[in-house]
């Protein structure tokens, strides 16, 4: 956006001493990195401020009214893994209320947050997750030898039924990229290999020369799997995942992907052994899928999203003035995390 003559001011809200990394019940780092966006903010006279989440995005709005800042907020990749308690969201809402736009990458996600937290549907934005094609580390040279599917990522995964399917197919190798406790308390049957906290380019490493990919889900109403998504169909990788609503804006079964039921060990095993043994299928796929994130998933569909945000909130710098605008957290948040 360096032709609109906007100016962006930078603040981490990441731990920064022992206390903030220990204290974990309030995240001090999160509330000291809100107040300083918005302190920030107001110093430099900011036009908006533009957080990552949506818990930096409730306590920006919170600061805000606290110091008696008038400013849009916009909350980009607003998304929960596992919604609230009861209790907590509509102190939350409440927070949220003050937001001028909430960015959510699939429709179930509008109306599944609006209704959590009593908030309007037109305050929130619909885009799909967008990136560049992702780097991958010696694309040249697998990681990990020979023939295999792949699993990544740690959010809402349903590894257990992953791995009672790759115990009934002892003649497919599976590598699974996953956080340290994704896998607690299950047994890992022999032709598994399983790595933790790899680094993103190695993943897709992993991902790059896998046949293809294996998303499992815990239910039907998974708001999540977007980043391992849009990373696989860039790499033009096939992939089986679990039919969720909060997937849809990005899957077809039969065309970009294969959808199998939640929690069903046979589904995903008679979905796994057709694209293991259907190379045209999957390449078919893959294709498909490259395609439809070239189109829908790009780093400039995001930024086409947020110059139309600012033509609309009137913050466009085409009307010949320098604006600024704040950013409460840079953090990037990667699949395979």
């Amino acid at each position: 956006m360096s032709d609109t003559g906007v100016r962006f001011e930078f603040v981490r809200a990441l731990p920064r001493n022992l206390i903030e990394r220990h204290i974990s019940l309030l995240n001090l780092g999160r509330l000291r990195g809100a107040f300083e966006a918005v302190r920030l903010a107001r110093e430099k006279k900011a036009h908006a401020i533009v957080s990552h989440g949506p818990a930096l995005a409730a306590w920006c709005a919170f600061f805000a009214r606290v110091l008696r800042l008038k400013i849009p907020i916009v909350a980009h990749t607003f998304n929960f893994t596992e919604l609230p308690s009861a209790v907590k969201r509509p102190v939350l809402g409440l927070m949220l209320s003050n937001v001028d736009r909430l960015i959510v990458f699939s429709r179930f996600e509008r109306g599944l947050y609006a209704k959590a937290f009593d908030l309007p549907e037109d305050h929130f934005d619909v885009i799909h997750w967008g990136i560049k094609p992702p780097d991958v580390d010696s694309p040249e040279a697998p990681l990990e030898p020979g023939e295999y599917v792949c699993a990544i990522g740690g959010n809402a995964r349903d590894y257990g039924t992953l791995l009672q399917a790759a115990r009934a197919m002892p003649h497919i190798h599976f590598v699974c990229v996953v956080r340290p406790d994704s896998l607690r308390g299950l047994d890992i049957p022999p032709n598994v290999t399983v790595h933790t906290n790899l680094p993103l380019g190695q993943t897709m490493n992993i991902l790059m020369h896998s046949r293809f990919m294996v998303l499992p889900l815990l239910h039907s109403e998974v708001p999540c799997g977007h980043v391992t998504i849009v990373a696989a169909m860039h790499l033009g990788k096939a992939f089986i995942i679990t039919d969720s609503e909060g997937v849809s804006d990005y899957v077809q079964h039969g065309f970009n992907a294969m959808t199998v039921p939640p929690l069903s060990t046979t589904a995903l095993v008679e979905a796994t052994q057709l694209l293991w043994n259907a190379p045209v299928l999957c390449k078919s796929l893959g294709e498909n899928g490259l395609r439809f994130a070239r189109r829908e998933c790009t780093e400039e569909r995001v930024v086409q999203h947020f110059r139309g945000w600012l033509d609309a909130a009137g913050l466009s710098a085409a009307e010949g003035t320098h604006n600024e605008a704040q950013v409460g957290d840079t953090v990037t948040l990667c699949s395979g995390r």
